[in-house]
């Protein structure tokens, strides 16, 4: 049985368990698609890109997980984290990463990486808050000071980011991902692996590991030659 297969099992079996014993079942962070009803995918904050998939019973009556967890935050499998750097460092979304792969934290219990001027916030299972508390210290050559947060202050957080503009021949996934994260077509192809021609839109998130994550804003317009220009957002 291969990881992803043992995942999907293990969310079969938590669904069960929410059926059968009337409570609610969570799995770690992993990519399900097309549920069933009565599941909610929970990131901590609108968008998130990295959730977790959440089995409420149908007498719980919830409609808005994110409400009811506000009102419940013992019943949260999440919690969040803000990482504060030191103010001569300068640290990127792969340097955060980095510091938390290196105390042995397996990736499914980790959220969004969320990245600003003064540091971070980490959205994370509730179960590895204690041990990152007392372990994480810093990041790179950076300094951090680790304490909880609310997520109400995910709704305040100014995120690093830089736009600008790229010109690609069409939309497909290939061409546009190589113009985004600047590689070349054949290397964008080989990151891909699948769906190379897929058509993307406005909107659309892109995410290729160790280049980061970029967000397509607008098309704004076509050259004589038929080349798109796009507006990118790059996730720092």
């Amino acid at each position: 049985m291969t990881d992803d297969e043992r995942l999907l099992s293990h969310a079969r079996d938590l669904k069960q368990r929410a059926a059968d014993r009337g409570m609610l079942t969570h799995t770690a962070f992993l990519d399900l698609q097309n549920a069933d009803v009565a599941t909610f995918y929970c990131g901590g904050y609108p968008d998130a890109e990295r959730t977790v998939a959440v089995f409420v019973p149908r007498f719980y009556g919830i409609e808005d997980l994110d409400a009811y967890f506000l009102e419940n935050p013992a019943d949260n499998p999440l919690c969040l984290l803000r990482l504060e750097k030191d103010a001569f460092s300068s640290l990127s979304h792969r340097d955060y990463l980095g510091a938390l792969m290196g105390l042995s934290v397996k990736r499914e219990t980790l959220g969004d990486i969320l990245v600003d001027d003064k540091g971070a916030f980490l959205v994370c299972l509730q179960s590895i808050r204690q041990y990152l508390l007392d372990n994480l210290f810093s990041a790179g050559r950076a300094t951090l000071t680790v304490t909880d947060a609310s997520f109400e202050a995910l709704g305040a957080r100014q995120q690093n980011v830089k736009d600008f503009f790229v010109s690609v021949p069409s939309m497909r996934l290939d061409c546009v991902a190589a113009a985004a994260f600047r590689l070349s077509r054949s290397k964008a192809e080989q990151a891909i692996k699948a769906g190379t021609d897929k058509k993307l839109a406005a909107g659309d998130v892109l995410v290729l590991r160790g280049k980061g994550k970029c967000k397509l804003l607008e098309q704004t317009g076509e050259s004589k030659k038929g080349r798109l220009h796009l507006t990118v957002r790059q996730y720092l």
